[in-house]
């Protein structure tokens, strides 16, 4: 679900192939034009192996505002902070990304990184699920290029939580840095890891009033 130029050796080459993404459009939700009480809800049609059915892709808020309350369009920072099983090659503090990220209703994310080269890549995607109350879980994967070259996968888990506003959420990361090559079955090698970054993730809600 990044980062700066790539100095003095592998290190500094996983941070400048550390892409991280977000971006989207949420889609239009569809007033009631029938009978009182009646609403036309946002679907979409999923084939399945035995059956079909639809699901629903709008970002409705259940009332307590666990289930859907990550959904929407956010500003994000990454800041590096080692841990006590974890030194990171960069002091704590570095800003490690920052962007826009969106969430999407049928658990889908898309992330902008505001710190990497757009002819590096600057787009990438994950998938999240809720673990807890407000609480949820991201796996996210960017594909590295530096310099006009494929440096390999760059794979970001997160855990966060989403204030009682709403309107923020904060947590804990951490990347992992493949080297990988353009080759059929090792696009998405991650038997050579660079570096690995561990951080702190907060971001704010982007509303129309803001």
């Amino acid at each position: 679900m990044i980062f700066p130029k790539i100095v003095l050796g592998a290190t500094f080459l996983a941070m400048g192939a550390i892409p991280m993404v977000h971006a989207g459009c949420a889609s239009t939700q569809w007033q009631p034009a029938s009978k009182p009480g009646a609403a036309i809800r946002p679907m979409v049609y999923r084939p399945g192996a035995d059956n079909a059915r639809f699901i629903r892709v709008n970002d409705e808020r259940s009332d307590d505002r666990s289930d859907a309350a990550i959904v929407g369009l956010w500003k994000f920072e990454m800041i590096a902070k080692s841990t006590p099983q974890h030194t990171n090659p960069m002091p704590d503090g570095t800003l490690i990304d920052f962007g826009t990220a969106v969430w999407h209703a049928d658990g889908t994310e898309l992330q902008n990184s505001g710190i990497r080269n757009p002819s590096d890549g600057d787009i990438c995607q994950g998938v999240w699920t809720r673990i807890g109350p407000s609480t949820f879980l991201l796996n996210h994967y960017a594909l590295a290029w530096t310099n006009g070259t494929y440096t390999g996968p760059v794979n970001i888990r997160a855990i966060v939580k989403v204030d009682a506003n709403g309107d923020r959420y904060s947590g804990g990361f951490q990347t992992d840095v493949y080297l990988a090559s353009v080759a059929v079955g090792h696009e998405f090698d991650e038997t050579t890891k660079l570096v690995t970054i561990t951080g702190s993730f907060t971001a704010t809600r982007v509303t129309i009033n803001n």
